[in-house]
């Protein structure tokens, strides 16, 4: 007989310093726009690049997210970074680190690129050419198949796993403010995952943007890992355990509620 879902609110005390762990820098997908800046904007343009991802670093690294316009008309700049909440404030930091780096591959410098988002496992940054903070879907949103086939167990029981794993994801994530972890375990199969909606996509637009990755990612179900990457929200399932569930990996500095839940039958 199955045993019902078991949901745990995992509390995360406040000033706890968690040990180094893992800051997931692992790149899911960059997306660079294929809208340019014009050339006699390019100085404005570059310093207003450089302005919003500079105001944007403090804040993420203060309170895990951040958003930042900066510049007038044409040549406005709208950044906006996260980690996932279940990062400590030093892996947080590396990763958005690198992903600051990392995200001049869109050449915003070279070839004046006016939008780009770059998705770690750990963390998030986009800059736009337009106010998208609540944008829940895009037409630049993303499904990523891990490469590695599903083997050596029952592939059907695989699936269902997979299927009510991203189905609690988006439910959890939904009732507890755009943030759920968990994993579901049945015949000697577990998957594991992870959701979580950007700060600023609250409520319905959480709903849609999680409804909409558990459906994209049963693309994925033939592989032992998936993402979906959209403009709102990350979703990742996987067959080894990526995130922390602790305080030993929980955020530093502010405190907060974690969903997590396990499905076992």
């Amino acid at each position: 007989m199955a045993f019902s879902i078991l949901c745990i609110l995992i509390f995360l005390t406040f000033g706890t310093t968690p040990s180094l762990s893992d800051p997931r820098t692992t790149e899911a997908a960059l997306i660079c726009t294929n809208t340019s800046a014009q050339p006699s904007d390019r100085q404005v343009f570059v310093a207003n690049f450089l302005a919003a991802i500079d105001a944007v670093t403090p804040l993420v690294s203060a309170q895990h997210y951040g958003g930042a316009i900066n510049g007038s008309g044409n040549t406005t700049v709208y950044a906006f970074g996260e980690c996932m909440k279940d990062l400590s404030r030093s892996d947080c930091d590396l990763c958005f680190a690198q992903v600051k780096t990392q995200i001049l591959r869109c050449l915003p410098f070279q070839r004046l690129i006016r939008g780009g988002r770059l998705f770690y496992d750990g963390c998030y940054l986009r800059y736009d050419d337009y106010l998208f903070f609540n944008e829940s879907l895009s037409g630049l949103d993303r499904t990523v198949c891990g490469s590695s086939g599903f083997v050596g167990g029952n592939e059907t029981l695989f699936r269902e796993n997979v299927g009510d794993l991203v189905r609690n994801l988006s439910l959890g994530g939904v009732n507890n403010g755009g943030f759920a972890v968990g994993s579901v375990s049945r015949g000697n199969l577990t998957v594991y995952g992870l959701a979580q909606c950007w700060e600023f996509v609250n409520g319905s637009d959480c709903a849609k943007c999680l409804g909409d990755a558990e459906v994209k990612i049963g693309s994925c179900l033939a592989e032992q890992e998936g993402r979906v990457l959209n403009s709102g929200c990350y979703m990742r399932y996987s067959t080894q355990k990526f995130y922390y569930n602790s305080t030993s990996g929980g955020q530093s500095g502010h405190g907060g509620e974690f969903f997590f839940f396990v499905t076992l039958k």
